[in-house]
């Protein structure tokens, strides 16, 4: 299959938050979160993500499959998932095998990691290391 910029679907704060007590979007799966800020990837980071930054997904590609292969969801994320993260995605559909993604979906964050901490920065069920003094006034 061919994958285009159309492929890619979004997935707003709320609902990613709601997995981690309800299960990802088929019920109780699990789901992985990959972030690919590269030196923007300061004062905090949602609980439990991968860390794969842009700067090296390339050379990294192989062992992000191997994170992500037993989950049911996976959402990329950057600071605000314009562009980084998109791409991360984009280049994460095209690398996998054919049949890989039979029973996976592929999101990106609406707003990234930005309106992520807007909304739920404080709550540290969902979020780590969170450091407010960094983005109080915008990062």
């Amino acid at each position: 299959m061919s994958y285009s910029i159309t492929s890619i679907k979004y997935i707003e704060p709320e609902v990613l938050k709601s997995w981690f007590t309800s299960g990802s979007s088929t019920g109780n799966g699990s789901f992985k979160v990959v972030d690919v800020r590269d030196s923007d990837h300061v004062g905090g980071h949602i609980r439990g993500s991968l860390h794969f930054p842009t700067s090296s997904l390339a050379s990294d590609m192989d062992a992000l499959i191997e994170q992500v292969k037993n989950a049911d969801d996976i959402v990329f994320h950057c600071a605000l998932s314009q562009q980084r993260g998109p791409s991360a995605a984009m280049r994460f559909l095209r690398s996998v095998e054919q049949g890989f993604l039979d029973d996976k979906n592929v999101w990106v964050l609406r707003g990234g990691f930005t309106e992520w901490q807007r909304l739920y920065g404080e709550d540290t069920n969902v979020t780590e290391g969170y450091q407010k003094d960094i983005w109080q006034y915008g990062y």
